[in-house]
């Protein structure tokens, strides 16, 4: 704001219905902490990012970066609340200014990130076209049942693109995919305001993951996140709020039967069993054709195991030899040119190459869909667009 001392309206009244107008966000996590041992943690992001940090983070966009002033939110809002998002590296505070220290996008940003999703992402994608018969040919290799494309997508879209291109990114110290918080808890957050000129990268691309997993076995789920994904992550999650919605409540019914903090082990443990075509808990197994990894007792999607590890590695091999040069001189010139709010507000470079890579990659993965070089994964009605999978280590 212009006037030094003046409060600004971050509240802006809307005439005709009085109500005042509080910017809306979308809060996602990449974590690096077992969600489930730490779901009654203090810290726990998912206990502090949420609706009640939508009007800290509106005031914060109401001034100009690095000008918002502390003492003001602080009496506003009171100064534990503050804290704990500081704590929670959603905000950053020093010499009395509060400032965004994650990749917040506003609805101001939406612009600059259809340019750069426009014009990067689509000879990325012209490049894995061109090699296409070899992308075919190295899936063929896996024997699960499934045809190569659709085995494709699971390995290219999510295991590869959501997996080890982090990975060689993170060697190059081209992004972020650790951080360290007060709470000992490790994590990235990026933070969406909620509107119709972000949905597109915030839930409508096809790079976002879901996956229960011990470190042995993994029931997954990747897609785009337009929607209430009908999934056991999502479903865990959702039960450490409360009562579960009404169409994950037969779901929570069955979980309830399984011994309490088991629940988890347990039906990994079933799936591996009818991957192995035995026998299983008969609740578990419930559970599993609930959601749609089973059918009349057997898996009835895409398994991955170890003895796959080498068509995975032909088809990484590719894709690296054919993109990572490309994608990490994409995201270091990003860095440098776009005047997005992160950069303006000095979140760290590299967290923010985190995102734009989910979208560069998220655009990438839908150029893949609509030339038929992935199957598509079918849209299911409130949830989004997304196929399932089991993968064992």
């Amino acid at each position: 704001m212009k006037r030094r001392g003046l409060r600004p309206p971050p509240f802006r009244l809307i005439p005709e219905k009085g109500e005042p107008l509080v910017r809306r966000f979308t809060y996602f996590l990449f974590e690096n902490f077992d969600p489930d041992r730490a779901a009654d943690h203090p810290g726990n992001p998912r206990r502090i990012l949420a609706a009640p940090a939508d009007a800290l983070l509106s005031w914060t966009a109401e001034f100009p970066p690095l000008a918002c002033p502390a003492a003001l939110l602080r009496e506003e809002f009171g100064g534990e609340a503050v804290d704990r998002l500081t704590d929670a590296g959603a905000l950053r505070e020093a010499e009395g200014v509060l400032a965004y220290d994650t990749p917040v996008f506003l609805a101001e940003d939406a612009s600059i990130l259809e340019r750069f999703s426009a014009d990067a992402a689509a000879p990325l994608a012209d490049r894995l076209w061109a090699i296409r018969e070899k992308l075919w040919d190295a899936a063929g290799a896996v024997r699960n049942g499934f045809d190569p494309k659709r085995n494709l997508y699971h390995i290219l879209c999510g295991m590869i693109f959501d997996g080890r291109f982090f990975d060689w990114l993170d060697r190059r110290q081209a992004v972020a995919v650790s951080r360290l918080h007060p709470s000992g808890l490790d994590y990235l957050s990026v933070i969406y305001e909620a509107c119709p000129a972000l949905q597109k990268f915030s839930d409508g691309m096809l790079c976002s993951y879901n996956r229960l997993t011990d470190g042995e076995t993994s029931l997954e789920s990747f897609g785009d996140a337009d929607g209430d994904r009908f999934d056991l992550y999502r479903c865990f999650r959702l039960r450490e709020r409360g009562p579960l919605p009404e169409r994950f409540e037969e779901a929570g019914r069955l979980l309830d039967r399984l011994p309490k903090g088991e629940e988890r082990q347990a039906l990994l443990s079933a799936a591996r069993s009818l991957l192995r075509g035995r026998p299983c808990r008969e609740d578990c197994r419930a559970v599993l054709e609930l959601f749609g990894y089973a059918e009349g007792g057997r898996i009835c999607v895409p398994a991955f195991s170890p003895a796959d590890g080498p068509a995975v590695d032909r088809l990484a091999e590719l894709v690296e030899d054919c993109l990572c040069e490309a994608v990490e001189r994409t995201l270091r010139e990003a860095q440098l040119r776009l005047p997005l709010t992160a950069v303006r507000h000095g979140v760290p470079p590299k967290e923010i190459a985190n995102e734009l890579y989910h979208i560069l990659f998220g655009g990438i993965n839908e150029a893949a869909v609509r030339r038929g070089l992935v199957s598509a994964p079918p849209r299911r009605e409130g949830e989004g667009r997304y196929f399932q999978c089991v993968r064992l280590q």
